[in-house]
C-alpha cells in the first residue's frame, strides 16, 4: 500500500505545463484586528479574478495575534475576519491556500491552540504527504512542485523539524519532484532594515541551510521582514515574500512598498513577477539592490528560481 501510495504523489509530480503559484503573506493589520487593510481585498480581487493561481502560498502572518491580552473570543474573531477577507473568498474559486503560521498567528500558546482548531475545520484540499503535524510542519505536492512547510514562528527551528525535513527531502516523492521548495515564517538572513536583528531571523540558520542544501531544495520562502527580494545565500536561493505595508531593505532607505507575487513554474525556471500591491504595478527585477547585506548574509539578487 505504501508504495502505491508514493507511486500515486510521484505521478502528482510529474512535469506540467501552466502551474501558477500566488505568494502573498504579512498582511495582517494591528493587534487584535478583525479587519484587513484595503490592499488585501485589492489583491484578493486580481487573483480571483485576475491571476487565477493553482495555489496560493502565504509564508505567514494571517491574523494580527501575539499579544497576551487578546483572549479566546477576539482571536476566533479574528480567524472568522480572515475566513471572511482571504481563504472564504479563494475558497470560493476553487484556489487552496497553502501557508506557514507567522509569529502572529501562533507564538503563544494560546494563540496556537486556536490556530490549531481554526485549521483542524479548514483543511486546504492539498495533496498531502505528511499532515501529521498539521498545521505548523507538513508537506504536500502541487504538480511538480513539492512544498515542504516548518514551525519557524519564533527563531528557533530545532533538531527533530530538521530531521523531519531531511526525511522529507530524501523521500521519492520530494526527490523526483521538479522543484522543491520549503517555506517558513522567519528568515535564515536579514532582508528588511527592522528585522536585521538577533531574534528576527532563524537562530541556527548554517544547520537548517545544510539540510536546504543537501535536499538540493530550489528556494527557501519566508516571511516576516515584509520586504520581497529573490536572491541567493550560499548555494541556496531564497524567496523573501513581500508584505501589505512593506519595509526597507537593509542598506535601502525608502524602499519599503507593499507587494504580492505570481510565480508561474515552467520546465527551466519559476518565473516571478512582483506587483505594487497599492498601485498595481509591475516591479521590475532590476529596481531591487543587487545586494543585501544583513545579518547571516549576503544574500545577492536572482531573476527567477533555478
Amino acid at each position: 500500500m505504501r508504495r502505491l501510495f508514493v507511486l500515486l504523489l510521484l505521478l502528482l509530480c510529474s512535469p506540467a505545463l501552466g502551474l501558477r503559484l500566488v505568494l502573498l503573506s504579512d498582511f495582517n493589520g494591528s493587534y487584535g484586528s478583525t479587519t484587513y487593510p484595503a490592499a488585501v481585498g485589492r489583491t484578493v480581487g486580481r487573483i480571483v479574478g485576475e491571476w487565477k493561481p493553482d495555489l496560493v502560498l502565504s509564508a505567514g502572518d494571517l491574523i494580527a495575534a501575539q499579544k497576551a491580552s487578546l483572549g479566546a473570543a477576539q482571536l476566533q474573531a479574528m480567524w472568522q475576519g480572515f475566513e471572511q477577507n482571504v481563504r472564504g473568498p479563494l475558497q470560493n474559486a476553487g484556489i487552496p491556500f497553502a501557508f506557514a503560521l507567522g509569529n502572529h498567528d501562533a507564538s503563544l500558546a494560546l494563540d496556537r491552540h486556536e490556530a490549531a482548531a481554526y485549521w483542524k475545520n479548514h483543511v486546504p484540499e492539498l495533496h498531502f504527504v505528511d499532515r501529521a503535524n498539521f498545521p505548523f510542519w507538513y508537506s504536500f505536492v502541487a504538480q511538480n512542485v513539492f512544498v515542504a512547510v516548518l514551525d519557524a514562528t519564533g527563531p528557533k527551528v530545532g533538531a527533530e523539524q530538521r530531521a523531519w525535513l531531511a526525511a522529507q527531502l530524501a523521500a521519492p516523492v520530494a526527490q523526483n519532484a521538479r522543484y522543491r521548495l520549503v517555506m517558513g515564517h522567519l528568515a535564515l538572513a536579514g532582508i528588511s532594515r527592522e528585522k536585521n536583528k538577533v531574534g528576527e531571523v532563524i537562530a541556527e540558520a548554517t544547520a537548517l541551510r545544510a539540510v536546504l542544501e543537501r535536499g538540493n531544495v530550489t528556494a527557501y520562502i519566508h516571511g516576516h521582514h515584509a520586504a520581497y527580494y529573490a536572491g541567493r545565500l550560499g548555494k541556496l536561493q531564497i524567496l523573501s515574500s513581500g508584505g501589505i505595508g512593506g519595509r526597507d531593505y537593509v542598506g535601502f532607505a525608502g524602499t519599503a512598498r507593499s507587494v504580492v507575487t505570481v510565480l508561474d513554474v515552467q520546465e527551466g525556471q519559476i518565473k516571478l513577477t512582483a506587483y505594487d500591491a497599492d498601485t498595481g504595478a509591475v516591479i521590475p527585477n532590476s529596481s531591487l539592490p543587487p545586494r543585501i547585506d544583513g545579518l547571516g548574509g549576503p544574500v545577492f539578487r536572482v531573476e527567477s528560481l533555478k
